[in-house]
């Protein structure tokens, strides 16, 4: 005779229903479950491309709390939760317990995986616990876009001997680990978008063009390295005037835009605020495309806080850099991506402050800490 775990870990035990899920149906905590508790609905069925899979542990992240804090206004949240409700989990390990007639070749029974939750298909990002059910279900379906999604499958293989609890903390870990190896760009994106804006008035941080002050980019818009395109805001008429001198001697379009509505959200690369104007770098900041970088140039400090969407910040990769005027009264707008790459690795000789945890990981209903 066998165990129970011998066979639960073996995955060829008949599936049966109900499928056990915890929907969140809006922000907080009430709207998490029905009564605040799980809900049962139909096995769910697979096609002949697609697999079943139980999920066997899935650790609580902070970003599920962000989830069910904000409901609807969460960054990764891109449908109506109310009629169609999200199912959170990410960081969750899983067996396969269905393997549809055309993946015969592929899975089996008993195979065991964690998710690359970042998983983009057609460009779309289709997020693990977030867009696609997540852990907190007992079962759930895999399709073409976790097993043939726009990196290839975002299925990692788990060995054997490895836990579920273990398994499942993998993909926190590995956020860790990313973290000391992150490379941010140092200069205007080549092939991409800048956005130049003019802040001025009083307060601004940026003295009078007049008065001797003027702008440069010492490197990133030369023969080597430039944007394709330019964007121009109220930019000081002696600036502008080099800018378009410049960018017509590298083959460079160059617009115009009135102001921030002008130009559509998530698609500029490089946005350079002339000035420490706290209005702007709010209206302009969702206009940073993936990996944007905001640069700004003033000599005196904002002249209040400045609101920015902290999710987009982190989800998007926005960096926020800045520089002072030159000894001369310039400002060089290469110089202020000086600050990039922000050191990401430990400090040799320094010491470390590790932050305490108490990560819950729930385990078919039932909690482990760790």
């Amino acid at each position: 005779m066998t165990d129970s775990v011998t066979e639960y870990k073996r995955g060829d035990q008949p599936v049966a229903g109900p499928n056990e899920l915890w929907p969140l149906y809006g922000a907080g905590l009430e709207n998490l479950g029905v009564d605040r508790k799980p809900i049962d609905v139909p096995l769910p069925q697979y096609s002949p491309d697609e697999l079943l899979v139980r999920h066997d542990a899935c650790g609580l992240c902070f970003s599920d709390t962000k989830v069910i804090n904000l409901g609807q206004g969460h960054p990764r949240i891109f449908r109506d939760i109310s009629k169609e409700p999200v199912v959170l989990g990410h960081e969750v390990s899983l067996t396969v317990v269905g393997v549809g007639d055309n993946l015969a070749d592929r899975y089996h029974i008993g195979d065991r995986f964690i998710v690359q939750a970042e998983i983009y298909y057609k460009g779309i990002n289709w997020a693990y616990g977030y867009m696609l059910q997540g852990g907190l279900s007992r079962y759930g379906v895999l399709d073409e876009r976790v097993l043939n999604g726009d990196d290839g499958v975002y299925l990692i293989p788990v060995q054997a001997s490895t836990g579920y609890a273990e398994s499942a903390l993998t993909e926190p870990w590995a956020c860790v680990t990313a973290a000391y190896g992150l490379h941010y760009r140092d200069g205007l994106k080549a092939g991409g978008t800048a956005w130049i804006i003019g802040a001025g008035g009083p307060g601004s941080g940026i003295g009078d063009q007049e008065a001797g002050n003027s702008y440069t980019i010492s490197a990133g818009f030369d023969a080597t390295s430039h944007p394709a395109r330019l964007i121009l805001t109220n930019v000081p008429a002696h600036f502008a005037a080099w800018l378009r001198e410049r960018a017509a001697a590298l083959g460079v379009e160059v617009l115009d835009a009135p102001d921030a509505a002008a130009l559509p959200v998530n698609e500029v690369d490089d946005i350079v605020l002339l000035g420490a104007d706290p209005d702007l770098v709010e209206a302009a900041s969702p206009r940073l495309a993936k990996d944007g970088v905001f640069a700004i140039l003033a000599d005196q400090p904002m002249s209040r806080k400045v609101s920015l969407d902290a999710g987009r910040v982190h989800y998007n990769n926005w960096v926020y850099v800045g520089g002072k005027g030159r000894p001369d009264g310039g400002h060089d707008i290469a110089g202020a991506y000086s600050a990039v790459p922000v050191r990401s690795e430990l400090k040799a000789g320094g010491r470390d402050a590790p932050a305490g945890s108490d990560r819950l990981v729930c385990i078919r209903g039932r909690g482990e800490r760790h």
